[in-house]
């Protein structure tokens, strides 16, 4: 089973790579909007510690409408991550951490939908954003979230769900 076009053009947009060549699957998130929002904090941070030298006052509102604009942003990041599947000796590597865990650990793959917050925009077909989770449920009761992306409904989408049922039947072809 491989993902169809519509699925990865998902994933990008969310900003996942995914890769399958022979018997290895590589799905990482980009770190460049990390990168980014750090940057644009620092100068916001230059900006605000100028305003403060010069009126404290101006200074104090732009520090608070600053952690206003950005707490929502920073609570978004999704960060790094690199899942490495390896079909031939059944093992998934999660960040380069160890330990590897075998297809033999895993007992299942779940999909969580959870409310974010609340929007207006004329691009999207709802007001309302909510963060689906993908992940592995270890047999040790252990949830271990994979794939964090954005939808407008609450009902993960057809694409999302593919994810979900490709990784179950990665892992239960090579237990």
């Amino acid at each position: 089973m491989t993902l169809s076009k519509k699925t990865l053009d998902m994933l990008e947009c969310n900003g996942y790579s995914f890769k399958e060549k022979d018997d290895q699957i590589t799905c990482s998130h980009s770190s460049s909007d990390r990168i980014g929002l750090f940057f644009i904090l620092l100068l916001c941070l230059a900006g605000i510690v100028i305003f403060i030298s010069i009126e404290p006052l101006f200074g104090l509102g732009a520090l608070i409408i600053a952690i206003l604009i950005f707490l929502p942003i920073i609570k978004r990041n999704k960060g790094r991550f690199k899942l490495k599947i390896n079909k031939a000796d059944g093992t998934l590597k999660i960040d380069d951490l160890d330990p590897v865990a075998t297809f033999k650990d895993v007992s299942g793959v779940y999909i969580h939908s959870k409310f974010v917050d609340e929007y207006s925009s004329a691009f999207k077909s709802t007001s309302k954003e909510y963060r689906v989770t993908i992940g592995l449920e270890i047999k040790t009761e252990q949830h271990i979230p994979l794939f964090k992306l954005i939808s407008d409904h609450a009902k993960p989408s057809k694409e999302m769900n593919e994810v979900q049922r490709f990784l179950e039947s990665t892992i239960q072809k090579g237990k």
